[in-house]
């Protein structure tokens, strides 16, 4: 799963992939409906819209794929088949029942990757449509949409041929940066081929016929990536809204029964990083990535009250991530990647019609600081750490109800402690020279994360302090902020 290319906008009704019968490429044709009948046998389609994902960890955020690895993943929309290829499905094209136990109703096993290769160019020649076998990352974003559900059954082969993870990157990936893959696939020539399961991935011949093996089906939407999609993902420059801060007055958004404020932020020119005039007059060493202290100017710009809680997530996303009691309503949501929280972003907008995005740094820095209105605090809101932020010392490093303690000068919450907040930004070294509107490195798979948690010393809470991650990591403690 490790090579990577992009496959460019739709052109006319099809573009390349492997055919049925040779492995070379051919058209894939985009031709597609959501419900078929061959013979006496009927059959679903579900749209898996164009989106990102993190492949080789369970739809939770809990677990990682055995013999995978987690990795970003954006892909072109398709449509699958809502339940594995039938016995009575397969009967019905084939001829007779391969499977070990006779079932009409359940998954056909004891087939090939080869025979379910010959079976979907026999049922397109009955149906006059195209099908394919999922690639993996098709599997799996399937698996996760439909939130597992009919993906336990039997194990189930991919058009992928095998590609084993370097094993030192199955070890321990968290701090393995990695680049977001666009509709990845395997290597295209080996005879092993991959199976999946929700948690596993193995190697099995394309000969090979085993009982619990047997696949589901794949056609073409049409629905290609888009700007709107990809630029979030990888652009160097956050796509924001012009905002008037003027009147100064907070716009309050409501989604289904959650209502959630984002106040508006002048803009104005501050110094950005460690400097005296800002320190909470406690000793600890300035870390290097917090130097050199430098000028930026910032337009207007609006960013949220609080943090993301557990019910706006809940609300936008229909589920909430592992570690996060969905009857919390009021905490923080945790345990999320900044790739997760691009997902939430764009359905965010797509509800609201507006374009919410991360904070970047600077901004996320200047607001924590108070705006223009700054009294040049160590942590937001105050230089008394336990008035303004649960950390280590008072948070049990659990994460507490947001607005529970004093907002900053801007009246803004918990932009100390409680959760990290994931920054827009790339990771970068601090520039000496002025800036205007600065928004990180243009190239890497590390992103900032500001602000320090309830299970953060004090020093990680200061309002300078900075955090870089691989933007695919997720943690209890890793949460969001929104941003206009």
């Amino acid at each position: 799963m490790n090579r990577i290319f992009t496959i460019s906008a739709i052109v006319a009704l099809a573009f390349c992939a492997f055919s049925c019968k040779t492995g070379e490429e051919a058209l894939q044709i985009v031709d597609y409906q959501q419900e078929y009948t061959v013979g006496n046998v009927s059959f679903e389609m579900v749209e898996a819209p164009a989106g990102n994902f993190t492949m080789g960890i369970s739809s939770d955020n809990r677990r990682k794929v055995t013999h995978g690895i987690a990795q970003p993943v954006a892909l072109d929309g398709f449509a699958f088949s809502k339940e594995p290829v039938s016995q009575a499905l397969w009967t019905e094209v084939m001829g007779k029942n391969p499977s070990q136990v006779q079932d009409p109703s359940a998954p056909v096993d004891m087939v090939s990757w080869e025979d379910a290769r010959v079976f979907l160019k026999k049922l397109g020649k009955r149906t006059g449509k195209a099908f394919y076998l999922p690639t993996e990352a098709q599997w799996e974003y399937a698996q996760k949409l439909s939130a597992d559900k009919g993906f336990t059954a039997v194990a189930e082969w991919c058009l992928d041929s095998y590609d084993e993870v370097p094993e030192d990157q199955t070890k321990d990936d968290y701090f393995f940066p990695m680049s977001l893959m666009v509709n990845p696939r395997g290597p295209k020539e080996w005879g092993q081929k991959v199976v999946r399961t929700p948690l596993e991935r193995m190697s099995v011949d394309s000969h090979t016929r085993r009982t619990h093996v047997g696949f589901r089906l794949v056609q073409l939407t049409g629905d290609a990536l888009t700007d709107a999609i990809l630029l979030p993902l990888e652009g160097k420059v956050p796509v924001r809204e012009t905002v008037d801060a003027l009147d100064g007055v907070p716009e309050t958004f409501t989604v289904g029964d959650v209502s959630f404020k984002m106040v508006k932020v002048h803009g104005g020119e501050f110094t950005m990083g460690f400097n005296q005039s800002d320190s909470p007059y406690l000793k600890f060493t300035v870390p290097d990535n917090e130097k050199a202290a430098h000028q930026v100017t910032l337009s207007d710009y609006e960013i949220g009250e609080t943090e993301v809680t557990v019910g706006l997530w809940k609300t936008v996303m229909g589920s909430v991530p592992y570690l996060n009691d969905p009857a919390d309503l009021r905490k923080p949501v945790g345990n999320v990647s900044w790739y997760d929280c691009q997902v939430f972003l764009r359905k965010l907008n797509a509800m609201t019609g507006r374009t919410f995005r991360l904070p970047t740094e600077a901004e996320w820095e200047y607001a924590a600081r108070g705006g223009k209105f700054s009294r040049h605090y160590g942590f937001s809101g105050s230089n008394d750490m336990r008035s303004v932020m649960w950390f280590l010392d008072n948070a049990d490093s659990k994460p507490h109800d947001v607005k529970t303690l004093w907002p900053n000068e801007l009246g803004l919450y918990d932009m100390s402690g409680n959760v990290w907040e994931w920054c827009y930004d790339r990771a970068s070294d601090y520039t000496t020279e002025p800036q205007t509107d600065p928004y990180g490195a243009e190239e890497g798979g590390t992103r900032v994360l500001r602000g320090g948690s309830c299970a953060s010393r004090w020093d990680a809470c200061r309002i300078s302090n900075r955090s870089y991650m691989p933007a695919k990591n997720i943690k209890g403690t890793f949460g969001f902020r929104l941003a206009l």
